[in-house]
């Protein structure tokens, strides 16, 4: 593993050492000697949660190729909600709840 890729991507993201280590549950030590080339083979599972955190694949880290940053899918779906109330627990308060739960769930 490169650890220049490492400190480039962190670099990137705006993350310092123990930014990426709250987020990751890594230790930062263990990130330092990572991105100094020291520790050269981490496990499957602590690239996974940096890859996770600075958004790209686990192959940008064990192979040369290009960072593949994960895009959030531009996809939309389509969610339908019923709702089943009797007449005497349709009060004020409940539809002023069920409008922010929709504007929660309109809001990008």
């Amino acid at each position: 593993m490169d650890g220049n890729k490492l400190k480039q991507l962190r670099g990137d993201k705006g993350l310092s050492l123990t930014k990426l280590s709250e987020l990751t549950g890594i230790s930062k030590s263990y990130l330092s000697l990572m991105e100094r080339d020291i520790q050269t083979n981490p496990s499957l599972d602590i690239l996974e949660k940096i890859a996770r955190i600075l958004e790209v694949e686990v192959d940008y880290f064990v192979n040369n190729t290009e960072p593949f940053r994960k895009k959030k899918s531009s996809v939309k779906s389509t969610l339908k909600v019923e709702i089943e109330l009797s007449e005497d627990q349709l009060s004020p308060q409940k539809l002023q709840q069920i409008q922010q739960l929709l504007n929660v769930i309109n809001t990008d």
